[in-house]
């Protein structure tokens, strides 16, 4: 027994001599989860939380068309003010029938509502409005989009210019435009308190976020940019056309960016459709001082044989980072309390509006009952 102790110990201080002056392995340390502290933050992990029946401003609203899903929103600070934008009716691509070609900007204030349409424009995606200074209210759309496989869309600019109502564009564009350089999908959010003008790009599903001063992003003299751009031909007799526009822009290729940054469009054979980023379709985005809030999604087509709907919100900071990871807006998923509020009988929630005032958040998706499609806005805060 002796022996065996003695033996022991001889060898812890063989290893003890062994190991003198060598330096103990560092490992990886998993970095500390910081505390949540931020308004805004604290009220996007709300969403995740069953909504209430008074989270919701309005629970189905008519809006130009009953026969296509809203795809812009936007919303005054004291909610007396909503702005949508929506696309045409397809009409069986029909000369005469179809208005695949329109847009509309709906304005709903006092319980009524005001519309203006605009022609050629490209589809009605990320809808942003500015008040002014000199009490006009100015709307931010993609615009100079081009026809393909019978529909508007590959919106090659950002416009700017004021609200009429019941005015009318037919040029495709207006006021000031902003040229991304060809890039195509060109979608604004427009953050006046701290002087940021975003304008996304899309890319074979990736999406890349741009981020401007505002302010010296309006200051920029105008360039001469060609855009060629097929159009036309939804009016009986009308053919078709391609033509390359000339048209006074705004070359943001030619300005520094606050920053730029791409979310990859992941292989949806191998990724998390829970944790992936932008593995659904990118659907809507808005931005403040120090965050751009990305959101995707989709509709189950109308169908519970399809499941849920689904939306996901994630908060990046300017430079890229993730700040907040992938979450689920569970407003869109709760098919019952749709059901049950009488708003849509079958799950149909397509997600396509977001917009972030201080601390509140706004999300508007369309539905779909035996009326057409229907507009619902809930609010978090």
């Amino acid at each position: 027994m002796k022996l065996n102790i003695f033996k022991s110990l001889a060898v812890v201080a063989l290893l003890a001599l062994l190991t003198v002056g060598v330096s103990e392995p560092v490992y990886a340390q998993k970095a500390k989860k910081e505390k949540v502290t931020d308004p805004r933050l604290l009220t996007v992990m709300k969403m995740t939380k069953m909504t209430k029946e008074s989270q919701f401003l309005t629970k189905g609203v008519a809006l130009k068309t009953a026969h296509r899903a809203t795809q812009g929103f936007s919303i005054s600070a004291d909610e007396a003010t909503m702005w949508f934008s929506q696309p045409g009716s397809i009409g069986k691509n029909q000369p005469g029938l179809t208005k695949v070609h329109e847009n509309y900007i709906v304005r709903r204030q006092d319980g009524k509502r005001e519309t203006m349409t605009l022609r050629y424009f490209g589809n009605a995606n990320a809808l942003a409005v500015e008040h002014a200074e000199d009490g006009k209210d100015y709307i931010w759309i993609g615009s100079n989009g081009t026809k393909y496989k019978g529909a508007y869309g590959r919106t090659r600019t950002v416009s700017r210019f004021p609200f009429e109502v019941n005015g009318e564009i037919n040029d495709g564009y207006a006021g000031e435009n902003y040229y991304m350089g060809g890039e195509r999908y060109c979608y604004p959010a427009v953050n006046v308190a701290a002087d940021i003008l975003g304008i996304v790009t899309q890319k074979a599903g990736a999406v890349t976020v741009n981020l401007y001063n505002l302010s010296d992003a309006r200051a920029m003299d105008d360039s001469e940019i060609k855009i060629k751009t097929q159009y036309k031909g939804e009016v009986v007799g009308e053919p078709e056309q391609t033509v390359v526009r000339t048209i006074k822009a705004k070359d943001m290729t030619t300005m520094e960016a606050i920053s730029s940054f791409t979310i990859p469009k992941p292989d949806k054979e191998s990724a998390d459709p829970a944790k992936e980023v932008n593995y659904y379709t990118f659907r809507a985005w808005d931005v403040d001082k120090d965050y751009v809030y990305f959101v995707e999604g989709q509709h189950n087509k109308g169908s519970m044989k399809n499941g849920e709907s689904k939306a996901f919100i994630t908060v990046y900071d300017h430079a890229g980072r993730i700040v907040l990871p992938k979450r689920r807006i569970q407003c869109i998923f709760d098919q019952y309390l749709l059901e049950s509020l009488q708003i849509t009988p079958a799950g149909y929630a397509d997600i396509a509006g977001i917009k972030v005032i201080d601390s509140k958040i706004y999300v508007m998706f369309s539905v779909k009952n035996s009326k057409g499609f229907r507009t619902v806005v809930v609010k978090y805060e």
